[in-house]
C-alpha cells in the first residue's frame, strides 16, 4: 500500500478547489443494439493513448504535443504497488502478495481511484445488467468500506487521481449526473442534463470522469458536465458515444484510422491503422499497450518519453497496475512486465486456488471494466 504521508498530502490537495481544463473526450463504440451478458475485454473498447514526444516508431504517425502540463507525475491511487485483481469475491493487491474478502456474491470490475480501490459487485459478475450494481472501496490499511451508492445498468467513471465516482441516472425521465466523494462516502454533486434523451442500452448513459469534466456518452453528440460549477455544454469536436477516457486523452476512429486526441484541446497526438488492432490504455493515460498482427505481441508505448517495448501475448490478456506496467496471472502467479524495459518477472506468490485451476471469466483485473 502506499504511504499514509501520500495518502495525506491527497486528501489536503483534494480539498483545494483547482478548476481543471474543460476536458473533451470520447471513444465510440458500436454499441447500440442489446447487451452481451458475458465477459467482454476491456480492449474491444478499442482504449486510448497519445504520444507526446514527436516519433516515428514501426510505421506509426507521432506528432508532439505540450508536455508542460505532464512534467510531474499525477498522485497515484492508493491502492498499492504492483498487481491488482480478484477471483471470486477476494482482492488481491501488491502483486498477489495482500487480499481482502468482498462480501457478496461476485465482483463485476474494480476502478483505482486516490482513496483506494473502487470494486463494483453485485449479484453475479455481469458487467452489463444482472441486478443491483452494488460499491465497496478498499482503503490503503485494507480495510473493505461499503460505499452507500447502489446503480442499475450503468457505466461509471473515475478519474484515478481523485476520489470520486461518477454515474448517470434517470429521475423523472430527466437524465442526471451524480458525483460521489468515496473517501468521505457523500454525495457531493447532482446535475441534470434533460437534452440527453438517447443512448446505448443501459439505463442510464454511460459516462467518463476526467478532472472536474464528467462525460455524458449520449447517440447525437458528446455533452460535457462541470460537476463543481453544474455547466453543462456539448462538443462537436469529438463523436458521441461510450466515453473512454484516461489521462485526459482519448481516441477517435477516423478514415480507416485511429486518432488520439488531447482532450483539452482536440489535438490530434497520434495516429495508427486501425485494422485489428486495439490501443489499450494505462489508468492514467502515460501508457498504452496495441495487438501486433502475428497475434502473439504487444506493442507498449511510453505516451510521454515516446519509446516502446515489445512483450508477448496479447493486449486483453493483461492488466495494468496502478504504476502502468502490464500484469498478468499465469498458471497461478503473477507475471509483471515492465513497460519502460519490456522484461517480464513471475512472482513468487501462489494465487490460492480451488478446483485446480484459474476460471478467466472468474479473474477481473485491476481497472478493466469489461463493459460490452
Amino acid at each position: 500500500m502506499t504511504e499514509r504521508l501520500s495518502t495525506l498530502l491527497r486528501d489536503e490537495a483534494a480539498a483545494l478547489h483547482v478548476p481543471a481544463p474543460d476536458l473533451t473526450g470520447v471513444l465510440v463504440t458500436g454499441r447500440r443494439l442489446r447487451r452481451r451478458r458475458r465477459v467482454a475485454a476491456a480492449v474491444a473498447a478499442g482504449a486510448v493513448v497519445a504520444i507526446v514526444a514527436t516519433a516515428t516508431v514501426a510505421g506509426t504517425s507521432l506528432t508532439g504535443g505540450d508536455t508542460g502540463a505532464r512534467d510531474i507525475d499525477p498522485a497515484g491511487p492508493s491502492t498499492g504497488h504492483g498487481a491488482v485483481f480478484t477471483l471470486g469475491t477476494t482482492v488481491f493487491y501488491d502483486g498477489g502478495t495482500a487480499h481482502v474478502q468482498i462480501d457478496d456474491k461476485a465482483i463485476k470490475s474494480t476502478y483505482y481511484t486516490s482513496a483506494g480501490l473502487l470494486v463494483r459487485h453485485g449479484d453475479n459478475n455481469w458487467s452489463d445488467g444482472g441486478g443491483p450494481q452494488r460499491y465497496s472501496l478498499v482503503t490503503e490499511d485494507g480495510t473493505v468500506r461499503p460505499v452507500s451508492v447502489t446503480t442499475e445498468d450503468v457505466v461509471p467513471g473515475v478519474d484515478p487521481t481523485q476520489p470520486y465516482l461518477a454515474y448517470a441516472e434517470v429521475t423523472g425521465g430527466t437524465v442526471e449526473v451524480v458525483v460521489h466523494d468515496l473517501a468521505t462516502d457523500e454525495e457531493v454533486a447532482r446535475v441534470p442534463v434533460p437534452d440527453a434523451t438517447s443512448w446505448g442500452g443501459w439505463t442510464a448513459p454511460p459516462v467518463a470522469l476526467s478532472g472536474d469534466t464528467v462525460y455524458v456518452g449520449t447517440d447525437d453528440i458528446m455533452r460535457t458536465v462541470n460537476w463543481r460549477t453544474g455547466e453543462v455544454a456539448e462538443t462537436d469536436e469529438i463523436a458521441p458515444g461510450y466515453p473512454n477516457i484516461a489521462g485526459g486523452r482519448a481516441v477517435e476512429p477516423a478514415d480507416g484510422q485511429i486518432t488520439v486526441v488531447e482532450v483539452a484541446t482536440g489535438e490530434v497526438l497520434l495516429t495508427v491503422p486501425r485494422g485489428e488492432s486495439y490501443l489499450q490504455l494505462s489508468p492514467d493515460g502515460r501508457y498504452a499497450a496495441m495487438n501486433l498482427p502475428d497475434g502473439r505481441s504487444v506493442d507498449v508505448y511510453d505516451i510521454d518519453a515516446g519509446t516502446k517495448v515489445t512483450v508477448d501475448g496479447q493486449s486483453w490478456d493483461y492488466g495494468w497496475s496502478p504504476d502502468g506496467d502490464l500484469f498478468k496471472v499465469v498458471k497461478h502467479r503473477v507475471v509483471t512486465c515492465s513497460t519502460s524495459t519490456g522484461e517480464c518477472t513471475t512472482g513468487d506468490v501462489t494465487v490460492p486456488k480451488e478446483g485446480g485451476g484459474v476460471d478467466p471469466t472468474d479473474l477481473r483485473y485491476g481497472n478493466q471494466t469489461f463493459e460490452s
